[in-house]
């Protein structure tokens, strides 16, 4: 049997397998395995099994940073949504906290050089606080602003750009983003 075949076989038992869900947040548990990966378990279940390869994901809106958080199992299927993390157990909000902030590779944007409108993208040339990135925004709403007053810009593979104060840019930088946003 071929390591190909191995792989085909363990991804077709895992499909097989039925959706699990945990009900109650307070019954969520998750832990680092040996490999380093999140896992997960319902401890209202007597002898449960874990949930392997597990995921987070943050949902809307981006401005209730410690809300509506998804905990997806390796398929990308949710376990549970987690509307705070004030019902989770302080190793698990740990946890969370920790995997949320690992995802959130941010540059911050010092100045806007220039803005292209493409066919299907428009392309932001921008410098930030860890060098020239040319960001490549697919939809006017990937452009927003949060109720802070900042701004983050998304690109189209989900990498996020934060301009934490539009005000100090340059007014070239100002005027750029105001055109985006009205």
């Amino acid at each position: 049997m071929t390591t190909q075949t191995v792989e085909s076989d363990k991804k077709e038992q895992k499909k097989d397998q039925p959706h699990r869900t945990i009900a109650q947040a307070g019954n969520l548990r998750l832990w680092r395995d040996a490999r380093g990966h999140l896992a997960a378990l319902d401890t209202s279940i007597e002898n449960d099994k874990p949930i392997e390869e597990v995921r987070i994901a943050r949902c809307f809106p981006w401005s209730q940073r410690d809300r509506y958080v998804s905990v997806r199992d390796g398929e990308g299927r949710e376990i549970i949504l987690l509307p705070t993390l004030d019902e989770v157990d302080d190793a698990t909000r740990a946890l969370i906290e920790e995997e949320l902030t690992a995802q959130e590779f941010a540059p911050r944007v010092t100045a806007i050089l220039e803005v292209e409108d493409g066919f299907d993208l428009t392309v932001w040339h921008v410098n930030t606080d860890r060098g020239p990135f040319e960001v490549h925004v697919k939809h006017t709403e990937d452009v927003r602003q949060m109720e802070d007053g900042s701004i983050i810009i998304k690109d189209h593979a989900g990498g996020k750009f934060a301009v934490d104060n539009p005000i100090a840019l340059d007014l070239n930088s100002q005027r750029l983003i105001e055109e985006r946003l009205a």
